[in-house]
């Protein structure tokens, strides 16, 4: 989740409330360190290790600094709700456990810091309430031929060679993994669970700021968050006057 990838999202809401009568206005980032510190927190690490090992807590720390920073001239509350639904998204997560009436009241709090009496106790909380509200959901990467998957690393600078029947995935020359040669002919389309993994091993995810739209090359990232503001629009109407 990094800063283009938030950027992206705050543009979407500029476009959604264009001519409404709460537009984004002024709209834009006001400041990009901040905005850095609040993209880059979530994915912190400590000898060798996350701060935030979880896709909840992550969620939660993305949500959380964005809309405790206010990077963003106006609507630093909707951006920072709809920049965590997609995150946790793009990890199989839906928050759709509490109606618009909570989401919408749990968002406010945490913007005028209400939910707990210490602030250090904030990102737990946020936690929590992901956690309760929320459910797994199926939301897997597609079914790729190879030459469809040569073509997509390659775009991030991977190279495949077939190597006494292996496959070798390279990077500037070094080398950086194997996958699997598919079918009698290695031409076997790669199933969603291996995609999955081998995005892992490429640093290929959302987490690197690489989330499945920019990975398939899909042009922004504007159906799946229509889907939420369709899903979640009263919240985000709501949002805009509060």
């Amino acid at each position: 989740m990094d800063r283009e990838l938030v950027e992206s999202i705050h543009l979407h809401l500029v476009d959604h409330f264009s001519g409404s009568e709460d537009p984004l206005e002024p709209s834009g980032v006001k400041d990009y360190h901040l905005l850095e510190s609040a993209c880059g927190r979530p994915f912190m690490t400590a000898n060798g290790r996350d701060l935030y090992e979880s896709d909840f807590e992550k969620g939660a720390v993305i949500f959380h600094g964005i809309i405790s920073n206010h990077c963003f001239y106006n609507g630093n509350k909707r951006t920072a709700l709809l920049s965590a639904l997609y995150y946790l998204g793009e990890n199989n997560i839906w928050v759709d456990v509490c109606d618009d009436e909570e989401m919408y009241e749990f968002t406010r709090k945490v913007a005028a810091h209400e939910i707990t009496e210490r602030r250090e106790d904030e990102i737990n909380f946020i936690v929590d309430w992901l956690e309760r509200n929320s459910r797994r959901i199926v939301k897997s990467d597609k079914y790729l031929s190879y030459n469809a998957l040569r073509e997509i690393l390659a775009r991030f600078g991977f190279e495949l060679t077939e190597i006494n029947g292996r496959i070798e995935v390279s990077k500037d020359g070094a080398y950086v993994a194997t996958i699997l040669k598919k079918g009698k002919q290695g031409r076997e389309e790669y199933d969603p669970v291996y995609l999955a993994e081998l995005r892992k091993r490429l640093g290929l995810t959302v987490d690197q700021g690489v989330d499945s739209g920019r990975f398939y090359g899909e042009k922004g990232v504007s159906p799946e968050l229509n889907e939420y503001m369709q899903i979640r629009g009263e919240v985000f109407r709501r949002l805009a006057s509060t």
